[in-house]
Protein backbone atom coordinates (compact mmCIF):
# COMPACT_ATOMS: atom_id res chain seq x y z
CA UNK A 1 0.00 0.00 0.00
CA UNK A 2 1.06 3.42 -1.04
CA UNK A 3 0.94 5.54 2.74
CA UNK A 4 1.32 9.19 3.63
CA UNK A 5 2.57 10.18 6.99
CA UNK A 6 1.51 13.47 7.81
CA UNK A 7 4.21 15.01 10.84
CA UNK A 8 7.77 14.47 10.56
CA UNK A 9 8.16 14.62 14.41
CA UNK A 10 8.62 11.65 17.31
CA UNK A 11 5.21 9.40 15.77
CA UNK A 12 5.56 10.96 12.25
CA UNK A 13 9.21 9.17 11.71
CA UNK A 14 9.07 6.28 13.84
CA UNK A 15 5.34 5.53 12.17
CA UNK A 16 6.76 6.25 8.89
CA UNK A 17 9.70 3.55 9.86
CA UNK A 18 7.40 0.74 11.05
CA UNK A 19 5.21 0.93 8.16
CA UNK A 20 8.64 0.90 5.93
CA UNK A 21 10.03 -1.97 7.57
CA UNK A 22 6.72 -3.27 6.60
CA UNK A 23 7.73 -3.26 2.91
CA UNK A 24 4.98 -0.24 2.40
CA UNK A 25 5.63 2.33 0.25
CA UNK A 26 5.87 6.03 2.83
CA UNK A 27 5.42 9.39 1.97
CA UNK A 28 6.28 11.86 4.68
CA UNK A 29 4.83 15.17 4.29
CA UNK A 30 5.78 18.33 7.10
CA UNK A 31 2.58 20.79 7.08
CA UNK A 32 4.66 23.74 9.04
CA UNK A 33 7.76 25.40 9.19
CA UNK A 34 7.68 24.97 12.81
CA UNK A 35 9.63 21.73 14.77
CA UNK A 36 12.18 19.77 13.33
CA UNK A 37 13.10 21.87 10.28
CA UNK A 38 16.50 21.26 10.48
CA UNK A 39 16.12 17.21 11.07
CA UNK A 40 13.72 16.81 8.28
CA UNK A 41 15.64 19.13 6.21
CA UNK A 42 18.67 16.83 6.68
CA UNK A 43 16.54 13.89 6.20
CA UNK A 44 14.92 15.08 2.89
CA UNK A 45 18.53 16.05 1.74
CA UNK A 46 19.28 12.56 2.42
CA UNK A 47 16.75 10.71 1.13
CA UNK A 48 16.91 8.87 3.78
CA UNK A 49 17.16 8.38 8.09
CA UNK A 50 18.63 6.31 10.43
CA UNK A 51 16.86 4.00 13.05
CA UNK A 52 17.52 1.89 16.16
CA UNK A 53 14.53 -0.09 17.66
CA UNK A 54 15.08 -1.20 20.87
CA UNK A 55 11.49 -3.04 21.25
CA UNK A 56 13.51 -5.06 18.08
CA UNK A 57 16.68 -5.80 20.25
CA UNK A 58 17.88 -2.94 19.32
CA UNK A 59 17.50 -3.61 15.32
CA UNK A 60 19.68 -0.93 13.13
CA UNK A 61 17.99 -0.08 9.81
CA UNK A 62 17.37 2.48 7.21
CA UNK A 63 14.24 3.90 5.96
CA UNK A 64 14.20 5.51 2.51
CA UNK A 65 10.77 7.12 1.88
CA UNK A 66 8.98 7.42 -1.84
CA UNK A 67 8.81 11.03 -1.19
CA UNK A 68 10.06 13.49 1.77
CA UNK A 69 7.57 16.53 1.03
CA UNK A 70 6.17 19.86 1.92
CA UNK A 71 3.78 19.91 -0.96
CA UNK A 72 0.50 18.44 0.45
CA UNK A 73 -0.84 17.65 -3.20
CA UNK A 74 2.05 15.88 -4.64
CA UNK A 75 1.49 13.40 -0.61
CA UNK A 76 -2.33 13.31 -0.95
CA UNK A 77 -2.36 11.78 -4.18
CA UNK A 78 0.44 9.54 -3.62
CA UNK A 79 -1.62 7.65 -0.69
CA UNK A 80 -4.38 5.26 -0.26
CA UNK A 81 -3.70 5.75 3.43
CA UNK A 82 -3.08 8.86 5.41
CA UNK A 83 -1.44 8.64 8.98
CA UNK A 84 -1.80 12.47 11.05
CA UNK A 85 0.60 12.34 13.44
CA UNK A 86 0.86 15.65 13.89
CA UNK A 87 -0.02 17.36 17.24
CA UNK A 88 -4.41 17.79 17.19
CA UNK A 89 -3.87 21.15 17.71
CA UNK A 90 -3.26 20.82 14.05
CA UNK A 91 -6.02 19.20 12.89
CA UNK A 92 -7.85 21.74 11.52
CA UNK A 93 -5.19 23.57 9.36
CA UNK A 94 -3.82 20.04 8.22
CA UNK A 95 -7.85 19.32 7.37
CA UNK A 96 -7.28 22.65 5.26
CA UNK A 97 -4.29 21.97 3.48
CA UNK A 98 -5.41 18.33 2.37
CA UNK A 99 -8.91 18.55 1.73
CA UNK A 100 -8.53 19.84 -1.68
CA UNK A 101 -6.36 16.80 -2.89
CA UNK A 102 -8.40 13.86 -0.90
CA UNK A 103 -10.74 11.52 -3.06
CA UNK A 104 -13.10 8.84 -2.05
CA UNK A 105 -12.29 5.39 -0.72
CA UNK A 106 -9.34 7.16 1.06
CA UNK A 107 -8.34 6.17 4.63
CA UNK A 108 -7.42 8.74 7.45
CA UNK A 109 -5.67 7.69 10.71
CA UNK A 110 -5.75 10.67 13.32
CA UNK A 111 -3.00 9.63 16.08
CA UNK A 112 -4.26 10.71 18.68
CA UNK A 113 -8.18 11.75 17.88
CA UNK A 114 -9.71 13.51 20.11
CA UNK A 115 -12.58 13.45 18.15
CA UNK A 116 -10.66 15.61 15.22
CA UNK A 117 -12.62 12.96 12.75
CA UNK A 118 -15.68 15.55 12.89
CA UNK A 119 -12.88 18.12 12.02
CA UNK A 120 -11.82 16.85 9.16
CA UNK A 121 -15.65 15.87 7.97
CA UNK A 122 -16.28 19.15 7.85
CA UNK A 123 -13.92 20.15 5.38
CA UNK A 124 -13.27 17.18 3.45
CA UNK A 125 -16.46 16.15 1.27
CA UNK A 126 -15.48 13.15 -0.09
CA UNK A 127 -16.38 9.35 0.71
CA UNK A 128 -13.55 9.02 2.91
CA UNK A 129 -13.31 6.55 6.47
CA UNK A 130 -11.86 7.61 9.44
CA UNK A 131 -10.05 5.85 12.06
CA UNK A 132 -9.10 7.58 15.99
CA UNK A 133 -6.32 5.92 17.70
CA UNK A 134 -5.90 7.06 21.46
CA UNK A 135 -2.40 6.83 21.71
CA UNK A 136 0.56 5.76 19.12
CA UNK A 137 1.83 2.07 18.37
CA UNK A 138 5.58 2.76 19.23
CA UNK A 139 6.74 5.59 21.37
CA UNK A 140 10.27 6.76 20.97
CA UNK A 141 12.42 9.84 19.99
CA UNK A 142 14.73 11.95 17.60
CA UNK A 143 17.81 12.06 18.33
CA UNK A 144 20.39 14.82 18.46
CA UNK A 145 22.57 13.37 15.85
CA UNK A 146 19.19 12.79 13.88
CA UNK A 147 17.91 9.03 13.98
CA UNK A 148 15.14 7.78 15.82
CA UNK A 149 15.21 5.83 18.87
CA UNK A 150 12.44 3.26 18.80
CA UNK A 151 12.03 2.65 23.02
CA UNK A 152 8.56 1.16 23.29
CA UNK A 153 5.95 -0.96 21.96
CA UNK A 154 2.33 -1.66 22.97
CA UNK A 155 1.03 -4.76 22.65
CA UNK A 156 -2.42 -3.47 22.39
CA UNK A 157 -3.54 -1.06 20.54
CA UNK A 158 -7.23 0.11 20.34
CA UNK A 159 -8.80 2.29 17.31
CA UNK A 160 -12.24 3.65 16.71
CA UNK A 161 -13.87 4.29 13.22
CA UNK A 162 -15.87 6.70 11.14
CA UNK A 163 -18.64 5.57 10.06
CA UNK A 164 -19.01 2.34 12.46
CA UNK A 165 -19.96 0.34 9.20
CA UNK A 166 -16.40 0.28 7.93
CA UNK A 167 -14.89 -0.78 11.10
CA UNK A 168 -14.42 -4.94 10.19
CA UNK A 169 -12.63 -3.69 7.43
CA UNK A 170 -10.62 -1.11 8.62
CA UNK A 171 -9.28 -3.26 11.69
CA UNK A 172 -8.25 -5.48 8.76
CA UNK A 173 -6.45 -3.21 6.71
CA UNK A 174 -4.43 -1.58 9.98
CA UNK A 175 -3.96 -5.12 11.48
CA UNK A 176 -1.56 -5.47 8.87
CA UNK A 177 0.05 -2.88 8.99
CA UNK A 178 0.42 -2.91 12.67
CA UNK A 179 0.51 -6.58 14.46
CA UNK A 180 -1.23 -4.93 17.57
CA UNK A 181 -3.73 -3.33 16.11
CA UNK A 182 -6.43 -5.60 16.26
CA UNK A 183 -8.72 -4.16 19.09
CA UNK A 184 -12.18 -1.73 18.91
CA UNK A 185 -13.19 1.18 20.97
CA UNK A 186 -17.04 1.62 20.54
CA UNK A 187 -16.93 4.77 18.87
CA UNK A 188 -14.43 7.96 18.33
CA UNK A 189 -15.39 9.65 21.77
CA UNK A 190 -14.42 6.28 23.97
CA UNK A 191 -11.38 6.59 22.17
CA UNK A 192 -11.20 10.12 22.77
CA UNK A 193 -11.66 9.79 26.29
CA UNK A 194 -9.32 6.83 27.14
CA UNK A 195 -6.23 8.96 25.50
CA UNK A 196 -3.75 8.78 28.50
CA UNK A 197 -2.18 11.83 27.54
CA UNK A 198 -5.31 14.19 28.63
CA UNK A 199 -4.80 12.71 32.35
CA UNK A 200 -1.13 12.39 33.09
CA UNK A 201 0.50 15.00 30.90
CA UNK A 202 -1.29 17.94 32.84
CA UNK A 203 -1.26 16.39 35.88
CA UNK A 204 2.31 15.56 35.76
CA UNK A 205 3.16 18.74 35.37
CA UNK A 206 0.77 20.74 37.43
CA UNK A 207 1.76 18.63 40.91
CA UNK A 208 5.68 19.15 39.50
CA UNK A 209 6.13 22.94 38.63
CA UNK A 210 8.15 23.80 40.93
CA UNK A 211 10.84 20.67 40.11
CA UNK A 212 10.55 20.71 36.79
CA UNK A 213 11.59 24.65 36.48
CA UNK A 214 14.09 23.76 39.34
CA UNK A 215 15.88 21.18 37.61
CA UNK A 216 16.47 22.80 34.12
CA UNK A 217 15.77 19.56 32.36
CA UNK A 218 16.69 16.91 34.56
CA UNK A 219 12.84 15.99 35.38
CA UNK A 220 11.70 12.36 34.71
CA UNK A 221 8.05 12.75 34.57
CA UNK A 222 6.74 9.20 34.85
CA UNK A 223 9.55 8.08 37.48
CA UNK A 224 8.80 11.16 39.88
CA UNK A 225 5.97 12.85 39.01
CA UNK A 226 2.81 10.66 40.42
CA UNK A 227 3.36 10.22 44.36
CA UNK A 228 0.22 8.71 46.48
CA UNK A 229 -1.31 11.94 46.79
CA UNK A 230 -1.00 12.75 43.14
CA UNK A 231 -2.23 9.26 42.43
CA UNK A 232 -5.86 10.56 44.11
CA UNK A 233 -6.20 12.83 41.52
CA UNK A 234 -6.15 10.55 38.66
CA UNK A 235 -8.24 8.71 40.62
CA UNK A 236 -10.40 11.78 40.66
CA UNK A 237 -10.18 12.51 37.36
CA UNK A 238 -11.03 8.85 36.07
CA UNK A 239 -14.63 8.78 38.08
CA UNK A 240 -15.62 11.48 35.94
CA UNK A 241 -14.52 10.40 32.82
CA UNK A 242 -15.80 7.10 33.27
CA UNK A 243 -19.57 9.00 34.74
CA UNK A 244 -19.31 10.48 30.93
CA UNK A 245 -18.38 6.44 29.10
CA UNK A 246 -21.23 5.13 30.61
CA UNK A 247 -23.43 7.71 29.00
CA UNK A 248 -22.40 6.32 26.32
CA UNK A 249 -22.96 2.61 27.19
CA UNK A 250 -19.29 1.96 27.43
CA UNK A 251 -17.51 -0.24 30.04
CA UNK A 252 -15.90 1.79 32.95
CA UNK A 253 -11.71 1.61 32.21
CA UNK A 254 -9.54 3.40 34.63
CA UNK A 255 -6.42 5.06 33.64
CA UNK A 256 -3.69 2.03 35.13
CA UNK A 257 -6.22 -0.65 34.09
CA UNK A 258 -6.17 0.82 30.45
CA UNK A 259 -2.32 1.78 30.44
CA UNK A 260 -1.48 -2.37 31.71
CA UNK A 261 -3.87 -3.25 29.15
CA UNK A 262 -1.68 -1.63 26.04
CA UNK A 263 1.69 -1.74 27.69
CA UNK A 264 1.74 -5.39 29.13
CA UNK A 265 1.70 -9.22 27.48
CA UNK A 266 0.68 -10.72 30.60
CA UNK A 267 -2.59 -9.12 31.67
CA UNK A 268 -2.29 -11.10 35.05
CA UNK A 269 0.49 -8.01 36.05
CA UNK A 270 -0.34 -5.34 38.87
CA UNK A 271 -1.67 -2.35 36.98
CA UNK A 272 0.28 -0.53 39.09
CA UNK A 273 3.59 -2.54 38.62
CA UNK A 274 2.67 -2.37 35.03
CA UNK A 275 2.68 1.23 35.40
CA UNK A 276 6.35 1.51 37.25
CA UNK A 277 7.84 -0.67 34.40
CA UNK A 278 6.82 1.92 31.86
CA UNK A 279 8.22 4.68 34.04
CA UNK A 280 11.51 2.72 33.94
CA UNK A 281 11.72 3.23 30.48
CA UNK A 282 10.00 6.61 29.42
CA UNK A 283 12.01 9.45 28.23
CA UNK A 284 13.22 12.50 30.10
CA UNK A 285 11.39 15.69 30.48
CA UNK A 286 9.50 17.48 30.02
CA UNK A 287 12.37 20.44 30.32
CA UNK A 288 9.58 23.32 30.76
CA UNK A 289 6.10 24.30 31.36
CA UNK A 290 5.28 26.02 28.56
CA UNK A 291 5.17 22.40 26.46
CA UNK A 292 3.00 20.31 24.09
CA UNK A 293 1.92 17.97 26.99
CA UNK A 294 0.18 21.80 28.35
CA UNK A 295 -0.31 23.23 24.81
CA UNK A 296 -2.08 20.45 23.60
CA UNK A 297 -3.70 18.40 26.07
CA UNK A 298 -5.26 21.08 28.13
CA UNK A 299 -6.85 22.54 25.43
CA UNK A 300 -7.87 19.57 22.96
CA UNK A 301 -8.41 17.19 25.82
CA UNK A 302 -9.43 18.49 28.82
CA UNK A 303 -11.61 21.34 26.85
CA UNK A 304 -12.95 18.16 25.17
CA UNK A 305 -13.76 16.37 28.37
CA UNK A 306 -15.24 19.98 30.34
CA UNK A 307 -17.43 20.12 27.47
CA UNK A 308 -19.00 16.85 27.45
CA UNK A 309 -19.59 16.88 30.98
CA UNK A 310 -21.44 20.05 31.14
CA UNK A 311 -23.49 19.26 28.37
CA UNK A 312 -24.23 15.57 30.28
CA UNK A 313 -24.12 16.64 33.64
CA UNK A 314 -21.47 15.00 34.90
CA UNK A 315 -19.17 16.89 37.15
CA UNK A 316 -15.82 17.55 35.90
CA UNK A 317 -14.70 20.27 38.62
CA UNK A 318 -11.59 18.16 38.62
CA UNK A 319 -11.16 18.52 34.77
CA UNK A 320 -11.65 22.30 35.25
CA UNK A 321 -9.48 23.34 38.08
CA UNK A 322 -6.71 21.54 35.90
CA UNK A 323 -7.89 23.47 33.06
CA UNK A 324 -7.58 26.94 35.12
CA UNK A 325 -4.15 26.34 36.67
CA UNK A 326 -2.83 25.21 33.66
CA UNK A 327 -4.04 28.81 31.75
CA UNK A 328 -2.53 30.63 34.87
CA UNK A 329 0.54 29.05 34.88
CA UNK A 330 1.18 29.32 30.87
CA UNK A 331 -0.32 32.92 31.36
CA UNK A 332 -2.86 31.78 28.66
CA UNK A 333 -6.33 32.04 27.81
CA UNK A 334 -6.87 28.21 26.56
CA UNK A 335 -10.99 28.58 26.95
CA UNK A 336 -9.96 29.98 23.47
CA UNK A 337 -9.46 27.43 20.98
CA UNK A 338 -10.60 24.80 23.17
CA UNK A 339 -11.63 21.74 21.60
CA UNK A 340 -15.33 21.87 22.60
CA UNK A 341 -18.27 19.38 21.63
CA UNK A 342 -19.49 22.66 20.68
CA UNK A 343 -17.10 23.63 18.29
CA UNK A 344 -16.72 19.45 16.83
CA UNK A 345 -20.51 19.77 15.74
CA UNK A 346 -20.79 23.52 15.14
CA UNK A 347 -23.61 24.21 17.32
CA UNK A 348 -23.82 26.56 20.49
CA UNK A 349 -26.65 24.07 21.89
CA UNK A 350 -25.40 20.72 22.24
CA UNK A 351 -27.72 17.47 23.31
CA UNK A 352 -26.90 13.94 24.25
CA UNK A 353 -28.63 12.96 21.19
CA UNK A 354 -26.36 15.32 18.73
CA UNK A 355 -23.11 13.75 20.52
CA UNK A 356 -24.60 9.82 19.57
CA UNK A 357 -26.41 10.69 16.52
CA UNK A 358 -22.14 12.19 15.43
CA UNK A 359 -20.22 9.04 16.98
CA UNK A 360 -22.56 6.83 15.74
CA UNK A 361 -23.34 7.10 12.15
Amino acid sequence: MKITVIGSGNSGLIHAAKLYEKGQQVAILKTTQKGNVDIFNKIKQAGEYEVVDETAGGKHFVVRPELITTDAKEAIEFADIIFVTTITNQHESVAQMIAPFVRDKQLIVLIPGYMGSLIFKRYIKKQVVYSEWETTAYNGRIMDNSFVRITFYNPRNAISVLPLTQKEEVLGILSQLFDNTRYFRKNILESALHNPNMIVHPIGILFSVARIEYSKGEYWMYKEGYSPSVLNVIQAFDDSKNAILSKFGCEPLYYFEAAKWRNELDLEIDAMQSFWNFAKCSNKGPSKVDCRYINEDVPMGLGLIISLGKVLGVDVSIQQSIFTLASALTQKDFSKGARTIQYLLGKEEVTFEDILSAIEQ
